[in-house]
Formats: C-alpha cells, structure tokens, sequence
C-alpha cells in the first residue's frame, strides 16, 4: 500500500479492479490508521441513492485531503 500511496495525490484517485471475492477494505481501513487517517476515512457502499452522497464526499475530500472509499 505504502508504494500505491507514494503515487497518489488529492487529485488522483486510486482505482482497484477486483476479481470476484476479493476485498481490499480492510488493507486500506488498516493502511489509513497506520498513516493517521483513519477518522478521516469516508466509506460509501455505492448502493441504490448512493451516488449523491459519493459525490458530496469525494469533492470534500480533494479539498480537506481526505480519503474516500468507495
């Protein structure tokens, strides 16, 4: 994770293709504490009505450095 992170930006996002099974949502929750971000990460299950919320947050958090898990 540390050498995804080091070529992201507040601009860039980072895209996982996943094959069917796999969960990258515990490396990543595990990854922002380490870093310090961890009550700074928004998660949104981009369910039905989802996308307004997704979008509110993913703005914000290219602004306030935040990271958002979708």
């Amino acid at each position: 994770m540390a050498t995804i992170y080091a070529d992201t930006d507040n601009c860039t996002p980072l895209i996982f293709v996943l094959s069917t099974g796999a969960d990258p949502t515990l490396l990543l929750t595990k990854f922002a504490g380490e870093m310090g971000k961890a009550e700074s990460l928004g998660v949104v299950s981009l369910g039905q009505g989802q996308g307004k919320k997704a979008l509110k947050k993913i703005i914000d958090s290219t602004k306030s450095g935040n990271w958002v898990l979708l």
